[in-house]
């Protein structure tokens, strides 16, 4: 399958102020502003995003909220890998963070192992 989208890497699929605003929100945020999207360009939002890495994160969030098609309707086999890491980033970000403190730093132990 040949992706039809994502020629183009320098623009963004959204107006800034729309990018400003899911930078902006938390999760469930994005995921309210995600779902008014069509389908189509919410998958070229979360390649966009994606491949900056600076909002990966905010890539793969969108991606949880994509069809497996239409990421790589947009993206090739690119999407695909989009697709896959945004299904697995719940349980590893969870069980990532489970041991960090609510100052958001991880916990520091003296104990020798």
């Amino acid at each position: 399958m040949q992706p039809t989208g994502s020629t183009d890497l320098d623009n963004c699929p959204v107006s800034d102020d729309l990018l400003k605003r899911l930078l902006d929100a938390t999760f469930n945020a994005v995921t309210d502003v995600g779902n008014q999207l069509p389908d189509g360009q919410r998958a070229a939002l979360a390649v966009y995003c994606y491949r900056r890495a600076h909002f990966r994160k905010l890539g793969l969030s969108l991606a949880k909220l994509c069809s497996r098609q239409s990421l790589l309707m947009e993206a090739g086999h690119a999407g695909e890998m989009i697709h896959l890491q945004s299904a697995a980033t719940g349980t590893e970000t969870e069980s990532r963070f489970s041991g960090v403190s609510r100052g958001g730093k991880a916990q520091v132990s003296l104990r020798s192992v």
